[in-house]
């Protein structure tokens, strides 16, 4: 089995998590669609507020966050797999 790029998909998760948030609460600051379901879903957050600059702070955190929890997943991926490894079949004489 192949393992995962710990980096890597902590980047990849970091990247989607800050984008989402970017065009999902951009959109709803231009619009005003949406504007009570990321209100909602942004009071789980720390120092969020409905403002552009609540909007710079809330993809910063997904930016850390999304970067921790890929790189958790990969190397608790990895810890998984490397133990559950099947043992190398000995050539027959």
């Amino acid at each position: 089995m192949s393992q995962l790029d710990s980096k890597a998909l902590g980047c990849t998760v970091s990247i989607f998590a800050g984008a989402c948030w970017l065009l999902a609460m951009g959109f709803s600051l231009l619009t005003g669609i949406g504007e009570i379901t990321v209100t909602t879903i942004g009071s789980f957050h720390p120092f969020f507020s409905y403002t552009w600059g609540g909007l710079a702070i809330i993809v910063i955190e997904h930016l850390i966050g999304g970067f921790i929890v890929g790189w958790v997943f990969a190397w608790l991926y990895n810890k998984c797999t490397a133990c559950c490894k099947k043992p190398e079949a000995e050539p027959r004489p």
